[in-house]
């Protein structure tokens, strides 16, 4: 079998399984100096060779099997000067896979370019921090019996934490070798099975919102915001103050600043995963408004938008739900009313809606009972029974208080 029907097959495949990617930390306290300064020489010589191919006209014309490359040696306004320097830690898989990278980049600007878009040009590095490993078993493999991981040029084997995550049916497909915060991560991407999902025909409408960052229409809000610490207050005006400085103190402080912000990063990562998690899981329909954040953000809402990733949840909806059904931005969630259909001017301060029909309800919670019915109008579906809805709203309402640093309450309609 050639590799040109393998990938058909593969692709047709792909389109049958789930991807998983994984974060595994290599525990530094078991890494030897040569292991150290092996790792230190794959990136130096991954930006070597990524410069040496973008040097080329047509990328395709760099090789791969290539033992040395010349380096500039020279500062800005000095007379270039260049020297050959030989590659020790870098495999020629590695390199190929380094060029397979910098010519997917390349088609993509392409096709940006051919839909109008402005697009620049690549640029030489000065720093490259990953790595990609693209034959498993070839280029990397792990045991996962100790917990360790084995990189092609590396002799000796590395301890890792987390490897528990992939499971015995995950397809392990590639691996990407990760410098971030002066330590090293692997990124492993596995494949599974899709698993059937037997999800009513039920649905949920969702707004999004600054104050109360998610209202469902059947009474639920969550608030939760995820501020910047104090520790990393301390080490932004540490780093300020020896802005024009170069110490090793900087470069430490720049590394403890980066790994606060990691952990500012994953806290909203793991609320978002679970959020959207709980909503795919539980609603076959799910119903909300194209939001345009940057309106939100230009209007003086940017730090809370920051600390909540709204935008991320709503990309994620998108793509993870198994129906999603997205309402036009235009569309008069605040202001229409759901009984009469007529339109209200309400101001930003009131937190109630009222309509000169009598009905009366939360801000929130109406707007997103509008939205709801607003697109359910694009799939015919029969009357549901409301028992059935209040049943899996109640476990829906479990399955988000189960999830830490948010806030979760449940209001009745006015009505």
């Amino acid at each position: 079998m050639d590799r040109y029907t393998a990938k058909k097959l593969t692709k047709k495949r792909r389109q049958t399984q789930v991807c998983h990617t994984f974060e595994i930390k290599i525990d530094k306290s078991h890494l030897s100096k040569s292991t150290i300064n092996h790792f230190d020489s794959l990136f130096k010589e991954s930006k070597w060779f990524y410069n040496y191919c973008l040097s080329h006209k047509n990328v395709n014309d760099a090789d791969y099997t290539v033992k040395s490359v010349p380096v500039r040696i020279s500062k800005k306004g000095e007379p270039e000067l260049y020297e050959d320097r030989k590659f020790k830690a870098l495999s020629s898989q590695m390199k190929q896979s380094i060029r397979t990278r910098l010519f997917n980049n390349l088609s993509s600007l392409k096709a940006l370019k051919d839909k109008g878009f402005k697009v620049g040009r690549l640029k030489f590095k000065k720093l490259i921090n990953s790595i990609p490993l693209v034959q498993y078993q070839k280029t990397f493999d792990f045991d996962m019996e100790k917990s360790r991981i084995r990189i092609q040029g590396c002799k000796p084997w590395i301890r890792v934490i987390g490897l528990d995550q992939i499971k015995d049916n995950y397809e392990i497909a590639n691996a990407t070798l990760v410098r971030k915060a002066n330590d090293y991560y692997f990124n492993i991407t596995t494949f599974e099975m899709k698993p059937e999902k037997t999800l009513e025909d039920d649905s949920i409408g969702i707004d999004f919102g600054c104050e109360t960052q998610l209202t469902f229409s059947n009474g639920i809000k969550i608030e939760f915001q995820v501020p910047i610490s104090k520790r990393l207050k301390r080490l932004d005006r540490k780093i300020m103050k020896k802005l024009r400085k170069k110490s090793k103190k900087k470069i430490k402080d720049q590394i403890k600043r980066q790994k606060e912000y990691d952990k500012i990063n994953n806290k909203k990562k793991d609320i978002r995963k679970k959020i959207v998690s709980a909503v795919v899981n539980s609603y076959k329909y799910v119903c909300f408004q194209d939001e345009s954040i940057y309106e939100w953000k230009s209007s003086g809402h940017g730090k809370k938008i920051q600390n909540s990733s709204i935008g991320s949840i709503l990309s994620d909806l998108k793509s993870k739900s198994e129906v999603p059904i997205e309402v036009d931005k235009y569309f008069p969630s605040t202001k229409l009313c759901p009984i009469c259909k007529k339109k209200n001017e309400i101001f930003q301060s009131e937190r109630i809606y009222s309509c000169d029909c009598g009905y009366v309800n939360d801000r929130d919670l109406k707007a997103s009972i509008c939205i709801e019915s607003e697109g359910m109008l694009k799939i015919p579906m029969d009357h549901r029974d409301f028992k059935t809805r209040e049943i899996l709203s109640s476990t829906f309402f479990d399955k988000l208080m189960k999830i830490n640093n948010i806030k979760v309450s449940k209001i009745e309609s006015m009505n």
